[in-house]
């Protein structure tokens, strides 16, 4: 059997017809694939209490983004500040024994946007993940490295909404000079 063959190219036109009809769904849905974050500023200052999540965001902004990263503030357009990070871990369920049978993991982060000299750009913002944990004695071990992927995951997900929010800056119009 040729290429040339009529059957072959009907069969391939019938490919591309079913290929071309699975994708009409995506593109009237909205759907599209991940792009690079385009920040209003083209340097940024990173700072704040040395952790994973202030890495992982540098390598995301890094990675993600055209902004360049900065050491200095001052030679930065926006300074990125980092306030706090919380980690913590609460019994929200008990056994009939009285033992903790699940948790409630929290991962919280408070940060702020704003110029060199000190403007706020974003006020002082609060975001927070939490994550139910079960747990049993018998499988300490196990829980405590499923704790730290969910850990994982949640710092993930505020860096992912931390990069949205500085995605949906946009800093706001100057005022005419006066003549």
């Amino acid at each position: 059997m040729s290429c040339s063959d009529p059957a072959s190219a009907a069969r391939r036109g019938a490919l591309r017809a079913l290929l071309l009809a699975g994708a009409l769904p995506l593109a009237a849905c909205g759907f599209h694939l991940r792009t690079s974050t385009r920040l209003a500023f083209s340097s940024l200052c990173v700072q704040g209490p040395p952790g994973p999540l202030l890495e992982l965001l540098k390598r995301t902004i890094a990675a993600t983004t055209g902004t360049r990263l900065v050491d200095d503030p001052r030679q930065a357009q926006a300074v990125f500040t980092l306030q706090q990070e919380s980690i913590s871990q609460t019994p929200t369920a008990y056994n009939a024994d009285g033992t903790v049978a699940q948790y409630t993991l929290h991962d919280s982060v408070r940060f702020q946007l704003s110029t060199p000299d000190g403007r706020l750009l974003i006020a002082p913002t609060t975001i927070s993940r939490s994550n139910r944990l079960s747990y049993s004695t018998a499988a300490a071990l196990g829980k405590a490295s499923e704790a730290d992927m969910l850990y994982a995951s949640m710092r993930q997900s505020l860096v992912d909404r931390i990069l949205f929010q500085l995605g949906n800056f946009h800093p706001p119009a100057e005022a005419p000079a006066a003549r």
